[in-house]
């Protein structure tokens, strides 16, 4: 599982779309694009955005338009693709405030098959390791996303070791590489994931 309450600035890319869900409520659908920037490379990435069909000021977004999104944001994973979708809580026409997506990431999975790597920063020591959420898309098939912690609490917990399950909570970061998008934690708080028969 993983779940993020963030802040979204980025421009209308995909016209809005009124709809219905099955129960005869209305809502809205629009697309989105946001430029990710680290260090000397950037990426932009698609969000597609569903929202209170109800809101005049949704429904008056045209593309082109900059927006401040307030939200959850979640990942989708097919073959070699990832999608984004956001479930819109707030929706805000903006100037031109620079592209951004800010706020908190929670995440329940399973640790990486490598050792737990112990850093030394100017700040004193901390430890980095991947982790991955998975989601069963085909009766024997599964995705997985992968998510880079970076943890600075004082010391290593014992348990956290290759292949332990862990529910974490900290700050969303993104890094783009070699023209690819990775998803990281800055861990605020680290427990072991007791949930039975856990698939993730």
């Amino acid at each position: 599982m993983i779940k993020c309450n963030v802040n979204v600035i980025g421009k209308v890319y995909r016209p809005v779309e009124l709809k219905e869900d099955r129960n005869g409520n209305p809502f809205v659908t629009f697309g989105i694009s946001v430029e990710l920037k680290d260090k000397q490379e950037s990426k932009s990435i698609d969000i597609s955005v569903a929202s209170d069909g109800e809101d005049n000021s949704v429904l008056s977004l045209k593309s082109g338009d900059r927006v401040k999104l307030t939200g959850v944001l979640t990942f989708r994973k097919r073959e070699d693709t990832v999608y984004y979708n956001f479930s819109a809580e707030k929706v805000q026409k903006i100037g031109q405030e620079e592209d951004s997506i800010s706020g908190k990431i929670q995440f329940k999975g399973t640790v990486g098959n490598k050792d737990i790597q112990e850093c030394q920063g100017k700040k004193g020591a901390f430890r980095v390791f991947d982790a991955y959420s998975s989601e069963k898309v085909d009766a024997d098939k599964f995705a997985f996303i992968w998510v880079h912690f970076i943890d600075f609490s004082e010391e290593c917990p014992e348990w956290l070791v290759p292949r332990a399950k862990i529910e974490a909570e900290g700050a969303l970061e993104f890094q783009v590489f070699n023209g690819k998008v990775g998803i990281s934690c800055r861990v605020e708080s680290l427990a072991p994931w007791k949930k039975d028969n856990a698939k993730q």
